[in-house]
């Protein structure tokens, strides 16, 4: 069996067992022939890849961590931006006007003889050229300023602690997608044998009925037998095709590569002790840090509403020439300006945000033992099914070696004569689903250690 039989092997299989069970078996030279599909599917370069690999290449490409990273710079230019109001500005500027008449007046000139006559005077220039620079610096704003740098700052904390909880993500779910490739990729496998196994059987059964000591009973049983086998395989490979393509869809690579995971199934698992996990978790979950930042922004808003019952400070200096063009004489003008404002009355707006700021405090501490409780129980949860899924490899061990050998005396049976042909396909779905059952388990233990070491903050 293929990893290329798809649909049109299950067609194909199921049909020739209904055809042979309506007819009344094959001839008794006929010897069991393997389907191919009618279009042979592209065949792709595998790509070989260790689990450290497919972190490494997620960590680069993937899509939803490279979003977390935008956000930590954005949040690191807002904090930029809020320190900014800590220093003086600096603003200079230039202005040129034109009028199109200039402004005059007529002054009345005294003549030697008759009267005066009046003659046109200009006071004002049709071209001019204004250049400023102002210094502008708050001196108190009541901690506002202080608030918001201190709010942009728990900001960025938090951005930071959202990044690495992106990674931790990401990292969780290329890991539960590679193992989980791992075990469609060997369960294809076992269907694969199960095929085999199925053809060697029906090969038996019909050597068995040409020589008069079986019936053809037992060629069609062993004929379902192994169509039901095909089905599975081409189940089993939809399954790897499909988790493939999960996969690379997270390392974001082209979802038709043929991804072949190097790293076993099989590790050697560590050993936790729970309450070290609980008392670390604590520390280390970053959402942990990002609820205590939310707490520090809470606080800081509280502390920008109540600037508002307090005064402002402002000093403005400004430095102004104007050089009229006609007599090129600059015009100097230097100002200062000492500004203080305070609100004395506001109809009780003030007095509402900071009534509204401290629930928000109160609702961010709530929010983070709340969370804080949440971590506690995921890390009992992930270490109780890291403990059991342990248990379950060992079990399912078991049970394989115990199918295996319970296949290997039941096909010596039946070429005995002694054995019938429900054993021997009973003995044959049941070794197949005990090395299932093994992988699965294995694929579980390694899923279920992620899951602890990220409940833990140990990613």
């Amino acid at each position: 069996m293929k990893a290329t039989f798809k649909t049109a092997t299950f067609r194909v299989a199921v049909g020739a067992a209904l055809a042979i069970a309506l007819l009344g078996g094959p001839p008794a030279s006929a010897q069991p022939t393997p389907t191919t599909p009618s279009t042979p599917l592209p065949s792709v370069s595998p790509l070989p890849l260790s689990l450290q690999d497919a972190l490494t290449l997620a960590l680069t490409n993937n899509l939803a961590y490279q979003a977390a990273a935008q956000d930590v710079k954005a949040a690191q230019a807002r904090l930029i931006q809020a320190r900014g109001n800590l220093f003086p500005s600096v603003s200079a500027g230039y202005s040129y006007v034109h009028t199109q008449n200039a402004a005059f007046f007529f002054i009345p000139v005294p003549q030697p003889t008759g009267p005066p006559v009046l003659q046109k005077s200009l006071f004002s220039a049709t071209n001019m050229n204004n250049v400023n620079a102002t210094l502008q610096y708050a001196l108190y704003s009541g901690g506002a300023v202080q608030a918001v740098v201190g709010q942009a700052a728990a900001g960025y904390a938090a951005a930071q602690s959202n990044y690495a909880a992106a990674r931790a993500t990401v990292i969780t779910d290329v890991t539960n997608a590679y193992f989980n490739l791992s075990l469609t990729q060997r369960t294809a496998l076992i269907s694969d044998e199960a095929v085999d196994v199925g053809n060697q059987n029906l090969l038996t059964s019909q050597e068995l009925f040409n020589a008069g000591t079986a019936a053809k009973a037992d060629v069609l049983r062993q004929q379902v037998s192994l169509a039901n086998a095909q089905v599975a395989a081409v189940r089993a490979h939809n399954s790897a095709d499909l988790a493939n393509a999960t996969l690379a869809n997270l390392l974001n690579i082209n979802l038709g590569s043929s991804i072949n995971p190097t790293q076993p199934l099989e590790i050697h698992p560590p050993v936790f002790a729970l309450p070290d996990l609980l008392q670390g978790a604590q520390s280390r979950r970053p959402e942990i840090a990002s609820a205590i930042d939310a707490v520090t922004i809470a606080e800081r808003t509280v502390a920008e509403a109540r600037a508002g019952t307090l005064p402002a400070i402002n000093l403005q200096v400004s430095e102004a020439s104007s050089k009229p063009n006609f007599v090129n004489v600059p015009q100097p003008q230097l100002s200062e300006t000492l500004a203080v404002v305070w609100k004395l009355f506001d109809g009780g707006l003030t007095h509402g945000k900071v009534v509204e700021a401290t629930a928000e405090v109160d609702k961010a501490k709530i929010n983070l033992q709340q969370l804080r409780n949440s971590v506690d129980l995921q890390v009992r949860q992930a270490y109780f099914d890291y403990v059991a899924a342990q248990a379950a490899v060992g079990a399912a061990n078991s049970a394989q070696a115990s199918a295996a050998e319970s296949l290997r005396v039941t096909q010596l049976r039946y070429r005995s004569g002694i054995g019938t042909a429900l054993d021997l396909s009973d003995a044959l779905l049941t070794f197949t689903q005990t090395q299932v059952q093994y992988a699965t388990a294995l694929a579980d233990e390694s899923r279920a250690l992620v899951e602890l070491q990220r409940a833990a903050g140990l990613l």
